[in-house]
This record gives C-alpha cells, structure tokens and sequence, in this order.
C-alpha cells in the first residue's frame, strides 16, 4: 500500500495525536481535547509551511 504525502501525513499526525493525548493528559475528556488539538495544529502548521515553501523551487 502506497500513500501520497497528504494522507500519510495526516495519518501520521492522527498517531502522534493519540499518543500525545493519552500521554500528556489525566482524564479522558482532557486527552481528547488535546488530542483533537495537537491534530489540528499538526495539520495546520504542514498546510502553512507547504504553501510557504511552494514558490521554492
């Protein structure tokens, strides 16, 4: 199974989410919270430097 760079990256950011998340927090409202949260910026911070770099050559 061959995946292109934009679903391995976010299932990529969903794993390290879900392990931040059980790790970094207490109680399971808490880890989703910040489970959700750390896959967002994941995402978000990739999108950004993607468009940044794209005039690159």
């Amino acid at each position: 199974m061959v995946l292109a760079h934009f679903p391995a990256m976010l299932f990529f950011s969903f794993l390290v989410s879900v392990v931040f998340g059980v790790l970094g927090k207490n109680t399971l409202r808490e880890r989703i919270v910040y489970g959700a949260w750390v896959f967002v910026a994941f995402v978000g911070v990739a999108l950004a430097l993607g468009w940044m770099m794209y005039p690159v050559p």
